[in-house]
């Protein structure tokens, strides 16, 4: 892969996307340390991520039609400049901070204007590698590096902003993210890799782009049957109801990781050790990031839909050990257990999303999906510290449960969405 897009790609590609994955909790951190209650806190972060979810697949339908670099430098500047006026309006007050207008469109505006790096680094790979004279099986390689740096990054994101937040203050992670933005979404979106995601005229493609990239490959090599198949579901168009489960896939996972960031943060304080919850939370993404990284190992045979639903099983009942634990370290060890089965998830969602999009669409879809794992976290957050109020750790931890059980229904739904448009192109 070193040998496509050059060895310095592969950090800034993963610096430049800490931004997104750090506002949400970053703005949580922030204003719950000068707020009153969680709730505040909580509201903030759920218009953070809404924002996200609104503004995500703007920016994806923008690249497709003006280009990445355009669209990066854009958001570049408006995300500067909305992360300056959340701090403002974030500030302690006398009195305690209360949630008025500025601090609801500030979280807002920063959301929508957030800088889409990681949806765009797959768009650039897929344009490349699945492209006349294209490799797939480097394109496999590549989706599965970039599902785990994706997966990584909405784990240690927040957790970074834990440990930031812990040792130097609760604002200073969101200067953070201000200076990662300056220096690497601009550095992203310049590098030469860029110009691959020029944008796509569905009118001008013909039929070879209108099936996306793994079609074209076809022309120059002899594709897998996967990709046969990968094909062919591009030509059909975009399966929107498939990816609407996908997507409520992708709200699923984000409400755990958000609910798990509200939760761990209260246990923490509940515990005597405020200030730690970020720690405890980063222990998430230590198995989460390896068992994502092993998906490209796993049999070919496993399709999407088995191997979400598996680890939707396996997951549930490793939620129900969050409510055994009685100090810190008893929360980590379960929160290494859970990080397990949920990378494969995230890997297989965005892997299915991927093969089924035709290219004048990737942009926008694969924008998409990264805002509902955002949205996810911002209703995670937001329910989490609402019951959390009202009840403790403990109570909060239905939120989790019942975002696990979702992930496992959204799975089985998504299963049987695929047997039956199997079954109509059998037909």
């Amino acid at each position: 892969m070193a040998a496509v897009v050059g060895p310095a790609y592969f950090p800034v590609s993963a610096l430049a996307r800490l931004p997104l994955s750090m506002l949400v909790i970053g703005a949580l951190t922030y204003i719950v340390s000068s707020a009153a209650d969680f709730t505040t806190a909580g509201a903030v972060a759920a218009l953070a991520g809404i924002g996200v979810a609104v503004g995500a697949p703007l920016s994806g339908a923008a690249s497709d039609r003006w280009g990445q670099r355009v669209t990066l430098l854009t958001s570049t500047v408006l995300y500067s400049a909305g992360l300056l006026w959340l701090l403002v309006a974030g500030a302690p007050r006398e009195g305690g901070l209360t949630l008025d207008f500025q601090l609801m469109a500030a979280a807002l505006v920063a959301g929508v204007v957030v800088p889409q790096a990681g949806p765009m680094t797959r768009v650039r790979w897929i344009i490349r590698l699945a492209g006349p004279g294209g490799d797939l099986k480097t394109l496999d390689a590549a989706q599965g590096y970039e599902s785990t740096v994706d997966e990584m990054s909405f784990v240690l994101g927040p957790a970074a902003v834990g440990i930031i937040a812990a040792a130097f203050g609760p604002a200073v992670p969101l200067w953070v993210a201000l200076a990662l933005t300056i220096v690497f979404v601009p550095w992203f979106a310049l590098h030469s890799r860029s110009a691959l995601a020029a944008p796509v005229r569905r009118a001008k493609a013909g039929p070879a782009a209108e099936a996306g990239p793994a079609a074209e490959a076809g022309a120059d090599s002899a594709p897998s049957d996967h990709a046969k198949q990968a094909a062919a579901a591009r030509a059909a168009g975009v399966p929107w109801a498939l990816i609407g489960v996908l997507l409520l896939g992708m709200l699923s996972i984000g409400s755990i990781f958000g609910s798990l960031a509200t939760v761990a943060t209260v246990f923490a304080d509940e515990t005597g050790h405020p200030g730690s919850g970020g720690l405890i939370y980063a222990t998430l993404g230590l198995t989460s990031g390896a068992a994502a990284l092993s998906v490209s190992r796993w049999p070919q045979r496993w399709s999407p839909a088995r191997r979400w639903v598996a680890c939707a099983i396996v997951l549930v009942p490793m939620l129900c050990l969050l409510w055994l634990a009685a100090v810190p370290w008893h929360f980590a060890v379960v929160l290494l257990l859970v990080g397990a089965p949920i990378g494969p998830v995230l890997v297989t969602i965005f892997s299915a999303a991927g093969a089924r999009t035709p290219s004048h669409r990737l942009g926008f879809v694969m924008t998409l999906l990264s805002a509902g794992i955002t949205l996810g976290t911002s209703i995670g957050n937001w329910a989490g510290g609402m019951v959390a109020d009202a009840g403790g750790h403990r109570d909060a931890l239905w939120v989790t449960f019942a975002s696990g059980i979702a992930l496992l229904l959204f799975g089985i739904l998504y299963a049987i969405a695929s047997m039956k448009k199997a079954s109509r192109q059998g037909n």
